[in-house]
């Protein structure tokens, strides 16, 4: 019974991680998309 215990516990701690790193991950993807709407705006209207 302890055994199983310890893998919840470890499957849980990985499971938060990945959750983790798709969360950033879509973060990331949001800022970039972003930054890059910015530039072609900028290229479309550049300023004297």
């Amino acid at each position: 019974m302890d055994q199983y215990g310890k893998i919840f516990v470890v499957v849980v701690v990985l499971a938060v991680i990945l959750i983790g790193v798709f969360i950033y991950l879509f973060i990331l993807d949001r800022r970039i998309g972003k930054m890059e709407k910015f530039l072609k705006e900028k290229e479309r209207n550049p300023t004297p």
